[in-house]
């Protein structure tokens, strides 16, 4: 071992992580940032572009109002937005647990989810809808849990023109 240098051992033992990355299974997917609902980071929702111009800004503090068999529920959100990449935080505090958001915007459309933490009964709830030309916004929410929620949500605030 006296003839291998430093640089070589760090070369040999990144190939084997890499190597034993892929015999695991592990591919670029899994090497992507995951979070859970008890972190108030996030990453943007998959396909966004940072550089992109979208034509609506929903940065700040904001409360969606969800509909659900009848009854509104209202959960404050803070939005960062950066070119079409939707990032933040979601407070739910029925449940009560606060979280990252990621989703996009694009056009007149906005999607974010937020996961709920483990063995709840909501799972990822997934909020997609339009904006219209004065900034409302609205749509449909669904969840991945056992309580395969759905409705319908709005924006308190409206978007603003970017």
């Amino acid at each position: 071992m006296r003839g291998i240098s430093n640089a070589m051992l760090r070369t040999t033992a990144g190939l084997a992580v890499a190597a034993a990355l892929v015999v695991g299974g592990a591919g670029m997917a899994s090497a992507a940032p995951v979070s859970s609902a008890a972190h108030t980071t996030s990453s943007a929702g998959p396909g966004c572009n940072r550089f992109a111009r979208e034509q609506w800004n929903l940065n700040g503090r904001n409360h969606v109002k969800a509909v659900y068999q009848g009854s509104t529920f209202t959960y404050s959100v803070t939005f960062r937005q950066s070119g079409s990449c939707l990032t933040g935080t979601l407070a739910d505090p029925y449940f009560p647990t606060t979280g990252p958001i990621s989703g996009t915007v694009s056009g007149n459309h906005v999607t974010f989810s937020f996961r709920y933490p483990r063995r709840s009964i909501q799972g990822t709830r997934t909020y997609t809808g339009t904006i219209n030309r004065r900034g409302a916004v609205s749509g449909t929410w669904s969840e991945t849990g056992s309580e395969h929620g759905f409705g319908t949500f709005t924006l308190a605030t409206n978007a603003h023109r970017a």
